[in-house]
């Protein structure tokens, strides 16, 4: 059994304070009854607590307490297997072993410096696969190309300067290995970082890296380890001493760092060279400016080993013992006579004090309502702050790449930057939403992104552009008419956009030149054009008027009121009041986005 949130497994340690808060409620309240009523009144008064069923009732709750402590800690035991299909970048990472990475003019030294940072690196990538490469005189494949982060992380802790036995620093030979290692994955989105103080002693690491890049479409980064000013390099020898390395002469090598060929090696790729200076910053600006922006590629469907979750076992255990705990009493049944030959059986029930039962009963409580409460985003979405809750719902998936709810919570990412406008990031979310097994959520994603094609179209200054994006929505609507054939949304929304795309063909062809009429032809053709732009102000002044009063716009605010239910019980197609209509949709009675499924 493993567990997904251990650290919630902590808390338990709040068991053994309870337990020593109920034994000294206990005992203190033993000693205030002792203080007021003398000892032969004693047992009559504090009779009627049943010390047993007290003790068991408070066992209960502290049986539940632990459990429900478990239960967020999110036990999993056993496995399942399902198809994962990935998009992210094919990124393979050089770090330069050789003797000179001991160099000390970073602390502790270079090459400790280089691991921190590679592993901060790592912790920026979000489903690109990563493999590393050592290399000194010779490079050798570590770690190859995987998703398995720890397993990369591993190979990180394992390098030294005795990884590869020949010395010396060939950039040249990591670049070739790097290109071999990529094999036939797609051109667009293969990167090699070299983490290295660029003192190349063997090699042409800059013309490798242009056969690279024109061959293999590989991008290359460089990161300068080291200050140019240099520092010796130390080793322990046999006896334990230290001492510094010495060239064949007998002089003492000082290393430096060599920037200007790593920049030229970076820029020839296309890439960039950084100084490796402050790790986790110089790491998130090479994410930013360098990785994110290459094309991630589609990499292949593969059954991914997932385990399964098992936290409703002891949840549900935990509320059976507080109900138990609940129904059973502290007080004795009290008998009293009434009338001759006649008994009466009285049971009373004392409200508890306020001690370690009722603190138990508190956490309990507090911790489900705080583990399984609104999902984060919600809030802030009802609230209008569509950015806090665009960056809160980009920060879950961060946290949680692999959860059963990814492409939920990428069809609640895309609710949010369509109310920003942002409708690139809007397309980029509902397509990811997309790759879900749910044939509801299918539906939606394929709704939304129809609306946000019609909206990015509709921005566009170039006709081709949004004839592009209207017909890529209808295709989309047409998916949503196939999934649910009886969505009057989607069908109103796919003749509106199909009349949309007729009408600009129209315009193009009329904007096409003809050939010069006759005199004749061009009197006709002058009073057509006056009756086509008569007909045409005509319609604009129609369209002016106040769409609520049409039945258009009436059609259109009840697709509104709808949205806006359906967000109340976070359980329609719109979450929190998404996407409401532009102008041009409002005019049109063009139906609004719909919402998640959180």
């Amino acid at each position: 059994m493993t567990f997904g949130a251990p650290e919630w497994l902590w808390a338990l340690l709040l068991i053994p304070l309870l337990i020593a808060l109920f034994v000294r409620a206990e005992r203190g309240a033993l000693r205030r009854l002792q203080e007021f009523v003398s000892a032969r009144l004693l047992p009559q008064l504090a009779g009627t607590v049943n010390r047993p069923r007290r003790m068991i009732r408070f066992g209960l709750q502290l049986l539940g307490l632990a459990l429900a402590i478990v239960s967020l800690a999110q036990p999993r035991w056993g496995y399942t297997f399902e198809d994962v299909k990935r998009k992210g970048l094919d990124l393979l990472i050089a770090v330069d072993t050789s003797r000179s990475m001991l160099s000390n003019d970073v602390q502790p030294d270079r090459l400790e410096r280089v691991k921190l940072a590679v592993q901060d690196l790592v912790n920026e990538l979000q489903g690109d696969r990563v493999g590393l490469i050592a290399f000194a005189g010779r490079a050798f494949l570590q770690a190859p190309l995987t998703i398995d982060y720890d397993a990369v992380f591993e190979a990180i802790n394992d390098l030294d300067t005795k990884t590869i036995p020949e010395g010396g620093t060939n950039i040249s030979s990591a670049i070739t290995l790097a290109t071999q290692s990529f094999g036939k994955s797609a051109t667009g989105n293969r990167a090699l970082i070299i983490f290295t103080d660029g003192e190349e002693l063997s090699g042409d690491a800059v013309n490798t890296a242009k056969a690279a890049a024109a061959d293999a479409g590989v991008r290359i980064f460089t990161v300068g380890v080291g200050t140019p000013q240099g520092s010796l390099i130390p080793v322990t020898g046999d006896d334990g001493q230290t001492a510094f390395v010495k060239d064949p002469a007998g002089q003492v090598v000082k290393s430096k760092l060599d920037e200007n060929r790593l920049r030229e090696i970076a820029e020839t790729t296309g890439g960039f060279y950084v100084h490796l200076e402050n790790g986790p910053r110089i790491m998130q600006q090479l994410q930013s400016e360098g990785l994110a922006k290459m094309q991630a590629a589609a990499m292949d469907v593969r059954l991914s080993r997932r385990p399964i979750e098992r936290y409703e076992w002891p949840l549900s255990a935990a509320l059976i013992a507080l109900a138990f705990s609940i129904l059973i009493p502290e007080r004795k049944s009290a008998t009293r006579r009434i009338g001759r030959g006649e008994r009466a059986r009285e049971r009373r029930y004392v409200p508890a004090r306020g001690s370690a039962a009722a603190a138990t009963t508190t956490v309990l409580m507090g911790l489900i309502t705080f583990a399984f409460g609104a999902a984060p985003g919600i809030d802030a979405y009802r609230d209008g702050k569509f950015e806090d809750a665009y960056s809160q719902f980009q920060q879950t998936l961060k946290s949680h790449p692999d959860s059963r709810a990814e492409e939920k919570l990428q069809f609640d990412s895309g609710t949010a930057a369509y109310k920003l406008k942002d409708y690139n990031k809007a397309l980029e979310s509902f397509s990811q939403a997309l790759l879900t097994r749910d044939t509801g959520l299918q539906s939606k994603g394929h709704y939304n992104l129809g609306n946000t094609l019609y909206q990015h179209g509709e921005a566009e200054k170039s006709d081709d552009k949004k004839l592009s994006d209207w017909t890529d929505a209808l295709n989309h609507y047409e998916q949503t008419l196939k999934l649910d054939p009886q969505d009057k949304e989607a069908k109103d929304n796919y003749d509106y956009v199909k009349k949309k795309i007729e009408e600009l063909k129209n315009k193009k062809s009329q904007q096409q030149p003809s050939p010069s009429p006759s005199p004749p032809q061009k009197n006709k053709q002058n009073q057509k054009n006056k009756q086509d732009q008569q007909q045409q102000q005509n319609q604009d002044q129609q369209q002016q008027i106040d769409p609520r009063q049409g039945t258009k716009a009436k059609r259109a605010n009840s697709g509104e009121e709808r949205a806006e239910k359906t967000t109340a019980a976070t359980t329609g197609r719109d979450p929190f009041s998404l996407a409401r209509r532009g102008k041009a949709a409002a005019e049109s009675a063009f139906t609004v986005t719909r919402g998640t499924a959180s």
